[in-house]
Parts: structure tokens; sequence; C-alpha cells
């Protein structure tokens, strides 16, 4: 037989094991499986359905079991990433006297707004700490005997609580703009793999 007959006929098989083929190719190609071995073992082949290959047990309680240990393993990259950005903007905070807080504060806006796409979360992550260290530093000031006793107790609660919101809100501006940097780089990333 030859070889490009064999190509053509190969080529046909599955079409005419599905009954696609028109009757005189049909008729041709059956006298060609007749006359060659080969093909006769082929199309024999083709009409066994193929036989289902073992696949390791992926049942739904072992893919749920490793979803859960992925899911775990970055939550902890994403804990750990988000505890160091913000210890090193705590660090650098304008309560420490420092301007540092403006590069470490729109670092800590972005990998939060990366971490979890949520400015909520960015709010959370740079107000709250601010706010609360701001209220027990001035807490605590009074405390000491930094600030006149003569002072009433309610005018410099309020003091304090207005300087720790102007403080606190000061910080969330700078992790504002990380977290809207981060936003553009999601942003990017996506319409690059669009």
């Amino acid at each position: 037989m030859d070889k490009h007959v064999r190509h053509i006929v190969e080529d046909l098989l599955p079409l005419y094991e599905e009954g696609l083929l028109s009757n005189e190719t049909t008729k041709w190609v059956e006298e060609q499986i007749e006359e060659n071995g080969e093909l006769q073992k082929l199309a024999q082949r083709l009409q066994n359905p193929l036989e289902k290959e073992e696949v390791p047990n992926t049942s739904e309680g072992s893919r749920d079991k490793m979803f859960k240990k992925i899911n775990r393993r970055l939550s902890l990259y994403q804990i750990i990433f988000v505890a160091l950005s913000f210890l090193l903007a705590i660090q650098t905070s304008l309560l420490n006297d420092s301007f540092g807080f403006i590069l470490w504060y729109t670092v800590l806006g972005i990998v939060s707004y990366l971490f979890y796409s949520d400015m909520k979360m960015v709010f959370l992550l740079s107000f709250i700490p601010i706010f609360i260290w701001s209220v027990v530093d001035g807490i605590s000031d009074y405390l000491a005997g930094h600030i006149a006793m003569d002072a009433s107790l309610f005018m410099y609660g309020f003091d304090v609580l207005q300087m720790a919101i102007f403080v606190s809100v000061i910080h969330y501006l700078f992790a504002l703009v990380g977290s809207v940097i981060g936003l553009l780089i999601k942003k990017l990333r996506r319409s690059t793999y669009e």
C-alpha cells in the first residue's frame, strides 16, 4: 500500500467511525482497511473506547484539604508582610517625631491593598493603631504629670481625642495614597494579562 494512501486513510478513520464520510469515501476507506492488516488493527482500536488511566485519588475531601493548606500558607504570608510593613510604619510614625512615616505608611497602604484588595483594611491597619496609640500616649502623659493637673480632665480628654484623630488622619492619608498605587498596580497587571 502506498504510504500516502495509508496516511489519508488514517486521517479519515475518525470521521469514518463517526459516520461523517460520504458513501463513496466510506466504501473506499472500507476497501483500504480490508486490504491492510495494520489499518484493520487501527480501526479496531478506534472502535474500542479508550481505557481510563488511573488518576490519583482526588476526592472532594482531599481537594478541600489541599486548598485549605494552600490558603493557610497564603494567609501566613499575608500576615507576615502586612505585620512587617505595619511595624516599619509604626516605628516611623509622627508620634516618634519622625517624618519617615510618609514613606512607610505609603508602603503599608500598597502592601495592604495588594493583599486584601479592600480599602477598609487599609483604613483599619493605618488609622486605628495610631489612634489608639495617640490616646494611650495622651492619657499616660496626663497620669505621669507631664501635663498640668489643674486642667480639667474632660477638656484634656477632648484635646487628646482631637489630636489622636488628627494624627491618625494624617497617617491614613499616606496609606490611602499607597492603596491607590496598589490599585493602579493591580489594574496594570490585569491589563497586561488580558
